[in-house]
């Protein structure tokens, strides 16, 4: 049965024996609490986005959750998040959710991946895990230090040539001055035709130039079933990619002097398309030179490449052309998904995607998940650090999907993209009559030629790449202590935990204070928790956790400071402190055994579950003090008491310090537990038998 639109939107409650097992299923959640719930009844997610997830498993395990939609799939058929789609959705596709019009989820069978060529110029496989992570982290900005320019980093990003970034579109965009027209004068990158190779070879040796031979791979990737295509190239040529064609993601590396810091990632995508219809693309008619989609992005990738050669950083720096962007991400995918399955530390992504149209205005946009906000956060400050010039607007928009950042969201690394107009028809973005932007008409098309590109725009945004990742690395060696939002999180004990990096190249050679504020869910009156010194140094690449007990527990908004008094010389003060919303969930409930209690029999009464800090307090029936204990007394470690344990010998000596205390008498006694912070957490009778 073939689906019309919008079907499926209606809210349907679980009836467990209503469906199969192991169906699709889209959750309903409004709260990062529900979507933590989600996963933690079903272990994984296939996708995130508003309001709903995406999960595979048998509906009676999947508890009392909001069900949107549910889709039994037949064998062979293959899931695909199609964006900016043309509706009605063809016969040989199955509507399984309508995503509000800009979206859908379809359903379609082995070898019709063709019908939906119709309706949308992109589609996603979709992933077949997601993180959840960057949906939970809420990024607020603290007041930040006023940060000096670095002169080393000015007068290196002062070395980015747009005449070098013209030289590389017109190259990847090549005029052939031999044949007549425009449609005749370009060269095609569709990633299937062997036109691309070319391209490949030219990203491959400007790396090469730039870094050295041996630092530069081929990453090839199969293209699959689902994507075979017919092409014709600039010859004449007409050929049938077969199903194992191979395309190739072009990888430099810029090794850090610490092999355990992870790297940074500056990427685009150099494959191109034209207009796409269900019977192929015709490249002879309707090639697709690429200038602006995406020659601009790789273009600031290998001017990034030519300008951090020289620099030394702690962690290392990868520049990656990826290919088959177009045909559903599937170079960025398959390295993301290698990538993830190596553990791989990656620290951050930075993904451009269309950075050299806009004629009126020196403008970049740049969209991130709520985890990944510090990325454009500090490319904004750097902007106007470095006065580039260059006008910044920051987009959340955790479920943006249409490049090359997607497949990290979804393996739950940081990343973030950067474009000239992220959504070029949306009235809240775009406004000729505002001075700020004019439609890239050229977008997908014959005419997408580097004669129409802004080379100024695209020279700024490049120098804001560079700074961003130079700021720390030159000049003096100094350290930069940093933490970021998503460095602020619940530990095993439901604590708070704090990582805290030194992210320059000197060592932090002393002490450094850390200050924690406990706020106000909107982020007002803070008041100071925690405010001591931490460690004894930071090596350059190196970080150090801070465990924090705590006794409350639901959503809590923390202001954490590193250095807050400047007595470390850093390279950068500017990330020294962070926002985050913060969930800690109650630990186990607070149990006493046994009880009634017998001393002497009994070796110990027992309060298990008891948090950190906390302070238990036995009285007597008339009222008495007779007995009290702190966690973390003297007297609970000689006795081996286990973590959030605290052990009574039924003795009557106050404070208990002396292990030959007599014991109490028979009776009803009342104990009281109460946080470090005076909140009362049990009260209740324990009964003692002598």
């Amino acid at each position: 049965m073939r689906i019309g639109r919008g079907a499926f939107i209606a809210s349907l409650f679980f009836i467990g024996s209503a469906f199969a097992n192991q169906a699709l299923v889209g959750l309903a959640w409004t709260t990062p609490q529900e979507l933590q719930a989600i996963e933690a009844q079903v272990g994984s997610v296939r996708y995130v986005a508003r309001g709903i997830a995406f999960v595979e498993g048998d509906l009676r395990a999947l508890g009392n959750f909001r069900v949107l939609c549910v889709d039994d799939p037949e064998a062979g058929d293959r899931y695909y998040i199609a964006d900016h789609i043309h509706w009605p959705v063809p016969e040989e596709a199955e509507l399984v959710y309508d995503g509000g019009g800009e979206w859908a989820l379809l359903r379609v069978p082995e070898g019709e991946i063709g019908a939906l060529y119709d309706i949308t110029h992109f589609f996603w496989p979709l992933p077949d895990k997601y993180s959840i992570n960057g949906w939970l982290r809420k990024s607020m900005r603290a007041p930040k230090a006023a940060q000096v320019a670095s002169p080393a980093v000015a007068a290196l990003i002062a070395e980015a040539d747009a005449a070098r970034l013209q030289a590389d579109v017109e190259a990847l965009a090549l005029k052939d001055p031999a044949l007549g027209s425009v449609a005749g004068n370009v060269r095609s990158r569709f990633a299937v035709n062997p036109e691309l190779l070319e391209s490949t070879e030219y990203i491959r040796g400007q790396l090469a130039a730039a870094l050295g031979e041996p630092a530069v791979a081929l990453h090839s990737f199969a293209i699959g079933a689902q994507r075979v295509v017919s092409y014709t190239s600039r010859g004449g040529r007409v050929g049938q990619a077969p199903a194992d064609t191979l395309a190739y993601n072009v990888i430099g590396t810029l090794q850090g002097t610490d092999p355990d810091a992870g790297y940074y990632i500056i990427c685009a995508h150099y494959d191109a398309t034209g207009v796409r219809t269900s019977g192929g693309w015709d490249w002879v008619h309707d090639p697709a030179p690429g200038a602006d989609d995406n020659a601009s992005g790789v273009a600031l990738v290998l001017e990034s490449a030519r300008l951090l050669a020289g620099q030394r950083f702690p962690w290392s720096i990868r520049f990656i052309a990826w290919s088959g962007e177009e045909l559903g991400l599937l170079g960025s995918q398959a390295y993301a998904d290698l990538a993830g399955a190596r553990d791989d530390k990656i620290l951050g992504v930075f993904n451009f995607d269309m950075i050299g149209f806009n004629d009126l205005k020196q403008r970049l946009e740049l969209v991130t998940n709520p985890g990944s906000r510090w990325m454009v956060e500090e490319m904004g400050a750097v902007a106007e650090r470095y006065e580039i010039g260059l006008s910044i607007d920051i987009l959340e928009d955790g479920g943006a999907r249409l490049s090359d950042h997607a497949p990290f969201w979804a393996r739950g690394y940081d990343a973030i993209l950067g474009i000239e107009n992220y959504l070029p028809t949306d009235p809240r973005t775009f406004g000729v009559q505002e001075g700020i932007y004019r439609v890239n008409s050229q977008y997908h098309s014959t005419i997408d030629v580097p004669d129409s590109l802004n080379w100024e725009l695209v020279r700024q945004t490049t120098q804001v790449a560079v700074a961003t990742l130079a700021q720390y690395g030159l000049g003096a060696g100094l350290p930069n202590l940093a933490v970021f939002t998503g460095d602020l999180r619940g530990n095993r004990d439901d604590d708070l935990r704090i990582r805290v990096s030194n992210i320059g190249l000197g060592a932090v050679e002393d002490d450094f204070r850390v200050r924690v504020s406990h706020c106000a869910l909107d982020s007002t009156g803070c008041e100071v928790v925690y405010d001591a010194q931490m460690g004894a140094g930071l090596a350059p690449g190196s970080g150090a956790d801070l465990d924090i007990p705590w006794q409350r527990y639901g959503e809590m908004v923390f202001w954490v400071e590193v250095d807050p008094d400047g007595a470390v010389g850093e390279a950068s003060e500017a990330d020294n402190s962070a926002f985050q919303r913060v969930w800690l969930a109650p630990q186990s409930q607070i149990a006493i055994f046994p009880n009634p209690f017998r001393p002497g029999a009994d070796d110990f009464l027992r309060f298990s579950g008891v948090p950190l800090k906390a302070q238990v307090r036995i009285f007597s029936p008339s009222g008495e003090l007779v007995w009290e204990a702190t966690e973390d007394n003297s007297l609970q470690r000689r006795l081996n008491a286990r973590a959030n344990e605290v052990l009574w010998r039924g003795v009557n000596r106050t404070g208990a310090s002396d292990l030959s205390a007599p014991l109490v008498g028979s009776g009803v006694y009342v104990y009281t537990i109460h946080s470090r912070d005076g909140e009362l957490l049990a009260k209740d009778k324990v009964a003692v038998v002598r």
